[in-house]
């Protein structure tokens, strides 16, 4: 597959998807894809779902490991919330503003960056785009190039499926069939990318980490030794694979 044929084929599907309507309480198929593959290590279902339909088209084009890498997230950690969303593409410095099609385009609404889509065309001096729980639906919507509404856009890493095989791990995973997940292992000291995953992740678990900066300090030790605690397992402050394992089954 090359480049350009990923980003159609990521494109093509999006508009696909235009019309498909929520159900009752925010009930969407995107988030029943990712509760299927335990994406987000916590439920998704029933909640705003603009980053979790754009992370599902992901997937189904993918396959979830080259979805992870092609987002820049954690497998078992994907971000739900846009501003997290937009940051892992930052962090990889992968954030541009300079939009193409199969970008992840990323909007402000009420003060912060809370509203995603997928970037299907840029022509005329307008980004066209499709974009899930908009209006209760998945939409196409048009902006000016240059509007204020638009924060930037992430640059997918496209390389990642330039040559991948046929059988994805998506395929293997609705199989039934597991596979394994290899992380560093964290303590007070660490920083960048890792940390700032284990920051969103806590957090978004209930376990306060201050601010989610990639630098594993006080209040992240203490949010870890927390989890660790309610857990069941030692309370030791550093994060590795039995910690992970938890973190992703925690409810």
């Amino acid at each position: 597959m090359t480049i350009q044929e990923a980003k159609e084929k990521l494109t093509d599907w999006a508009n696909a998807q235009i019309g498909t309507r929520e159900g009752s309480g925010n009930y969407n198929r995107y988030a029943a894809i990712a509760e299927s593959m335990r994406m987000y290590g916590w439920n998704v279902q029933n909640q705003p779902w603009c980053d979790v339909f754009v992370d599902a088209g992901f997937v189904e084009c993918f396959g979830l490991e080259s979805a992870a890498k092609l987002t820049y997230q954690p497998l078992g950690g994907f971000s739900a919330a846009c501003r997290y969303s937009a940051q892992f593409y930052k962090n990889a410095g992968a954030w541009t503003q300079s939009p193409e099609a199969g970008d992840q385009i990323f909007l402000y609404i009420d003060g912060g960056i809370n509203h995603t889509g997928i970037v299907t065309a840029v022509t005329n001096g307008c980004v066209y785009t499709v974009e899930g729980n908009s209006g209760d639906m998945v939409a196409r919507r048009v902006y000016a190039l240059h509007s204020p509404n638009i924060a930037g856009y992430g640059r997918p890493n496209w390389a990642a499926v330039a040559s991948a095989p046929a059988g994805t791990s998506a395929e293997r995973r609705y199989a039934g069939y597991e596979y394994s997940v290899k992380i560093p292992l964290l303590r007070s000291g660490n920083s960048g990318p890792a940390v700032f995953n284990l920051q969103t992740l806590l957090s978004a678990h209930g376990f306060d980490c201050g601010s989610a900066d990639g630098v594993f300090g006080p209040k992240t030790r203490a949010a870890l030794t927390a989890f660790q605690r309610k857990a069941g397992l030692d309370a030791d402050g550093e994060f590795g694979g039995q910690s992970f394992s938890a973190l992703w089954d925690h409810g």
